[in-house]
């Protein structure tokens, strides 16, 4: 008899087929403290949470073994170009910036 005690416990909505409102907090008109919200939550969703995230590692897993990984020849190639890109980049943006600088002087004077 003490299983279906708990399962009415359990149950997220008011004990007399009413929808739940705010005031009962979905429990019904009975006052539950914090160690019964937590006993009873465990019973009812036990593993539900680690269940989701057990299910989330192993698609995280299923899709790294998807990816095409460079190889390190790849990514020394992929490093250089970047690495070049930036040195052009800055002296670009150098030659612009005293080209800009000397104009501004020579107009205003200083």
């Amino acid at each position: 008899m003490r299983g279906a005690a708990e399962a009415i416990e359990c149950r997220p909505v008011a004990l007399m087929a009413r929808a739940p409102v705010s005031k009962t907090g979905c429990w019904g008109f009975e006052s539950l403290q914090a160690c019964q919200f937590l006993d009873c939550h465990r019973k009812c969703h036990g593993g539900v949470m680690y269940q989701k995230i057990v299910d989330y590692v192993k698609t995280v897993k299923a899709e790294l073994v998807k990816v095409a990984w460079p190889t390190r020849k790849d990514l020394a190639g992929s490093t250089g170009v970047v690495l070049v890109l930036v040195g052009i980049t800055t002296v670009f943006l150098g030659i612009v910036d005293w080209i800009l600088y000397t104009v501004v002087t020579r107009v205003l004077g200083l």
